[in-house]
């Protein structure tokens, strides 16, 4: 019998992949644990691959675990287009000379077609730095814990290898059979070697990620019987964003990194493990982290409500439209809240009140519709402090499910239900009385990122396009923008339309990058970082005087790089600045002179902006 390697678990379609806390020796306790595996990705999250049963047994064989993270999918927010449009309608002003060069793209997403002539210079020369590809399974370098990292040198020995009629796959076998991730370049950066398209930042380098799927959870929509949707862990978009710092610190250079997976469940308040990484992430000197809201603004999988009084009941109702094999979902109670639950299936039979206690669990059978549920309190949830309740079933049947949610300690009585993204679950899994607002996407509600809402053509808003705030009520989406048939590059070949939420970010990505370019490879801002970037950009936003801003759909307006930059240059223009990045830390050790608008320095690392003329408000007129 052949040997099964432990990193093998982290492709089992029986095994899930687990974002987790940790403290202490992990990787070397791990180690020593035969029925799972796992390895860190930062200096206080890892990643472990272990059956769901078995999580209980690992926390006490592993002690240095602190927490595991709710296992959630992560989907790509694309959506299918209805007409076409042009990308060129967004392109920037030839003037202003920006095209990226010098500034790293990274993308975490499905790939890249390395062999499209987009991503390849005239001197046939990638322009792919690296690619991280965690589906291949033949881990021969042993750099990351799955998958195979190709460098430039390795890409360039494939390209060259293609041009003599050679295998390049045999040399760098990574692939985009889904071909969203070569769509995303190509709108961001594609070179312009078909004369029909160009990408907005054509002279930039690129960082890719190609995320594995997740085995576990496509067993999990088969057996429901959903078609192919890829979905994705956790903790393999962690461990892309930390892999694509570190190549940013490696190589010194500013990068911006587009994120346009995301899931809907979760706080979406951005004190969750996962934005809690990425807020950290996006707050590093060059680093510029740009994510899509999701595509989840009318799905109805949202519902929300207050219980106003101890006692007083509150009720959800959820249509399930057919036999589902396995279905699952979470139940938010804003801290310090508390609420028990009751649960009726569509004949009347109910659970009676399942009262609320600390880590409580209760198994229930449904006997005249012979489906099984399971509920367990996380009383409170380890990082938010909220309280959570799992609501898992097995074989639910059609009809209309009733939560009963009963106040058991009150003070605002908030409660949020997220169903898993839409694509995830059969058509017409809905709430009967749905809340379109706080739809955004998880990592969307971190700070320190720029969020980006998508709109049509004739600027009409989207009903598709995640809607704000965050529960915290901060202002999210940021700024808003084309999304609607973004003319892209297939892979191996042609053009091709794509629309959703991560076509927009592609856009802002895109233009970041030349922005980055202005602010620090030519040296005009080289302190900059994510706030000031995000103030720009919303100051720079166009405002319709027909709407209020800052709004839960458009956040503080249309992006429009020109006008950013044009304030930013004003506001430049007459200063001098000078100053040299640490690439250890990204700290900068900046001198400012007197601009028209701002006396900039630093004190020690503390930065300092005083206006000294005058800035435009949010109803687009100056203030002194």
């Amino acid at each position: 019998m052949a040997t099964i390697k432990k990193s093998d678990l982290y492709y089992d379609a029986n095994v899930g992949n687990f974002l987790v806390a940790y403290r202490g020796n992990f990787k070397e306790k791990i180690k020593k644990i035969a029925y799972a595996t796992g390895d860190i990705i930062t200096n206080n999250i890892g990643v472990v691959a272990v059956k769901a049963s078995e999580i209980n047994r690992l926390l006490e064989d592993v002690p240095e675990i602190r927490y595991v993270e709710f296992r959630t999918m992560f989907v790509l927010q694309e959506i299918s287009p209805n007409y076409a449009d042009s990308i060129n309608k967004v392109k920037i002003n030839p003037y202003l000379n920006l095209t990226g060069k010098g500034v790293l793209v990274g993308i975490v997403d499905t790939g890249i077609d390395y062999l499209n002539p987009e991503f390849i210079r005239e001197d046939d020369t990638s322009r792919i730095i690296r690619i991280w590809d965690q589906s291949i399974k033949e881990n021969v370098s042993g750099i990351k814990y799955m998958g195979e990292v190709y460098t430039n040198e390795k890409i360039n020995d494939a390209i060259e290898a293609y041009r003599n009629n050679k295998d390049p796959y045999s040399i760098v076998p990574s692939k985009d059979e889904i071909g969203h991730g070569t769509k995303i370049a190509g709108i961001i950066g594609a070179r312009g070697a078909d004369n029909e398209l160009q990408g907005i930042a054509q002279d930039c380098d690129y960082v890719i990620v190609k995320l594995s799927e997740a085995a576990n959870f496509k067993k999990r929509l088969e057996e429901n019987g959903i078609g192919d949707i890829p979905v994705y862990n956790a903790s393999e978009v962690v461990a892309g964003l930390e892999y694509l710092k570190a190549v940013a610190r490696e190589l010194m250079r500013p990068i911006v990194i587009h994120l346009s997976v995301g899931s809907t469940e979760g706080s979406h308040d951005g004190e969750g493990l996962i934005e809690r990484y990425v807020s950290t992430v996006a707050r590093l000197k060059g680093i510029s982290l740009i994510v899509g809201v999701g595509n989840e603004g009318a799905s109805q999988g949202h519902a929300s409500g207050n219980i106003k009084n101890i006692g007083d009941v509150q009720r959800v109702e959820l249509n399930i439209p057919r036999e589902i094999k396995n279905f699952s979902f979470y139940i938010w109670v804003q801290k310090p809240n508390r609420a028990s639950i009751n649960v009726i299936s569509p004949t009347g039979e109910e659970t009676q009140v399942i009262e609320s206690r600390t880590e409580k669990e209760v198994a229930f059978k449904f006997v005249f519709i012979n489906t099984f549920m399971n509920v367990k309190y996380f009383t409170p949830e380890y990082f938010t402090g909220h309280e959570v309740i799992r609501l898992t079933f097995s074989d639910i049947k059609p009809g209309i499910w009733v939560l009963k949610l009963i106040g058991l300690y009150i003070t605002s009585g908030r409660y949020d239900i997220w169903l898993p993204p839409k694509d995830t679950l059969p058509p017409n899994t809905v709430f009967l009385k749905a809340d379109s607002y706080n739809t955004l996407t998880i990592p969307s509600n971190a700070i320190n990122i720029v969020t980006v809402a998508y709109q049509g053509v004739d600027g009409s808003l989207v009903a598709t396009s995640g809607k704000g705030f965050s529960l915290n009520e901060g202002i999210r989406p940021d700024v808003i923008t084309l999304g609607d048939n973004i003319l892209s590059i297939k892979p191996y070949g042609g053009i091709e339309a794509m629309s959703g939420s991560s076509a927009a970010t592609a856009i802002v990505v895109g233009a970041c990058a030349l922005f980055i370019q202005w602010a620090i490879v030519d040296g005009n801002d080289v302190a900059m970082y994510a706030k000031k970037l995000l103030s720009y950009f919303t100051y720079g936003a166009r405002r319709n005087e027909l709407y209020k801003y800052p709004n839960r759909e458009m956040g503080y307006g249309e992006f429009d790089l020109f006008e950013t930059l044009s304030m930013v240059s004003d506001a430049f223009r007459g200063g001098s600045v000078t100053g040299k990045i640490n690439p250890n830390t990204y700290e900068t050790e900046v001198i400012y002179g007197k601009k028209n608008n701002f006396t900039e320095y630093y004190a020690g690392k503390i930065f300092i902006r005083i206006p000294t003329k005058q800035w435009r408000n949010f109803d687009g007129k100056t203030k002194k």
